[in-house]
């Protein structure tokens, strides 16, 4: 299934990426299908769209309310235990390379799984001669962060990540950064939260948004700059 990007490369507020398509969305080519799915609710719950919108629509988000959504890996299947952990890895780069292209203000991470697997693959680009992201270098507390999240003393947590991605200078791109933050999943088969619980982290979202880029504290942040050639893991 494809992604919801417009044909031009405008800078969004949000790209949403979950972790691959269940079978109902591969079938019918939209994302978060499954009508047990709380994903196109918690959209509506929390302001982010006025209208809940069936899945049949994903393809309006773009043009209606400048969202989009995406999947790290295209491979469908009925949970996402069934994808290897090499499966994912390998899916990083085209996912890094996919933002450095649209450089939205946030990516939001739909559920914890995906956001592990693309925190330790910065990490280790991170560690990596040579790599293609490189943390900035003289960032204090935020140095020792980081060193401490490489050493996995860091817990995965939801909301507002302390990483953010660092896009190259370049003529007529609107964003230079991008924050990334974690929702729980919405899938019908987490039970670990509830809905209430999950509007909640899309309504934090929606309140980020409303707030000005510099107003966003950033002290504990650690930048990342993002190169798309050459990208390795």
């Amino acid at each position: 299934m494809t992604c919801c990007f417009p044909s031009l490369r405008l800078t969004f507020p949000v790209i949403f990426c979950g972790i691959n398509p269940g079978y109902m969305s591969a079938e019918t080519g939209h994302h978060f299908a499954n009508p047990t799915n709380h994903f196109w609710r918690c959209l509506y719950q929390s302001g982010l769209t006025s209208n809940l919108l069936p899945p049949s629509e994903d393809y309006s988000l773009p043009e209606r309310y400048n969202l989009g959504v995406t999947n790290l890996v295209d491979r469908p299947s009925a949970e996402a235990a069934e994808l290897s952990i090499s499966e994912m890895k390998a899916a990083v780069p085209a996912f890094l390379q996919k933002i450095s292209r649209h450089r939205p203000r946030f990516v939001c991470f739909v559920g914890m799984g995906i956001w592990t697997v693309i925190r330790k693959a910065l990490q280790q680009l991170q560690r990596s001669s040579g790599s293609s992201i490189s943390g900035s270098q003289g960032q204090g507390s935020r140095e020792r962060g980081v060193k401490k999240d490489m050493k996995g003393a860091e817990k995965d947590s939801l909301g507002l990540q302390s990483y953010k991605l660092v896009h190259p200078t370049e003529a007529g791109k609107l964003a230079s950064e991008t924050f990334l933050f974690v929702v729980p999943s919405t899938s019908g088969r987490v039970v670990r939260y509830q809905f209430s619980d999950k509007v909640r982290y899309f309504s934090e979202l929606r309140e980020l948004l409303r707030k000005p880029q510099a107003a966003i504290a950033t002290q504990d942040i650690l930048p990342i700059v993002v190169e798309t050639h050459g990208l390795d893991i």
